[in-house]
């Protein structure tokens, strides 16, 4: 898979522990693509036991009830994450939407809290640009670990939505 680009600096200093991630745009028979939270696309950790797929698809089910198919390869970002002592490697997919399958089944609050809906291309990357704007002045005015990370993710999504886009 193809790297797509770095997101943060690597600090010699820092021991960075790896972790893999997964994240996929999910396209609708209408070609709109599902976005969480404002910016952000559905996905999560991949666990020692499985492969990029199988995380995918326990993640999709965990956090939205839903199923894909026809998983393709975008390319992967890597965030260094230093308050964390994180490197995320988080490689990206394309879906097309299959179904509803199941309620969501929420890990955490954070994911209980996840609000969604479908946009076209352009609209998504109207807003992923307005929600990168204003992660970035968040960064300004506190600067905590939750806000970087909410910057880089609103920044993966749109590299991945922006090569989506340019092969459409």
């Amino acid at each position: 898979m193809k790297q797509l680009q770095v997101i943060g600096t690597e600090d010699p200093s820092i021991a960075y522990v790896d972790r893999p991630t997964v994240k996929t745009i999910v396209l609708n028979s209408d070609n709109k693509i599902l976005i969480i939270n404002g910016g952000l696309l559905p996905g999560g950790g991949v666990e020692s036991n499985e492969d990029n797929f199988l995380a995918l698809q326990r993640e999709l089910l965990e956090e939205l009830g839903m199923e894909v198919t026809d998983q393709q390869e975008i390319g992967y970002v890597i965030q260094y994450r230093d308050f964390l002592k994180r490197k995320y490697i988080v490689y990206g997919y394309k879906s097309t939407y299959k179904d509803r399958v199941a309620d969501p089944a929420p890990q955490d609050d954070r994911e209980a809290q996840f609000v969604y809906d479908w946009f076209s291309i352009e609209d998504a990357q109207r807003l992923l640009e307005s929600s990168i704007s204003k992660a970035s002045n968040d960064i300004e005015t506190s600067g905590n670990d939750d806000t970087v990370g909410k910057l880089y993710n609103l920044m993966t999504t749109k590299l991945f939505l922006d090569s989506v886009a340019e092969s459409s």
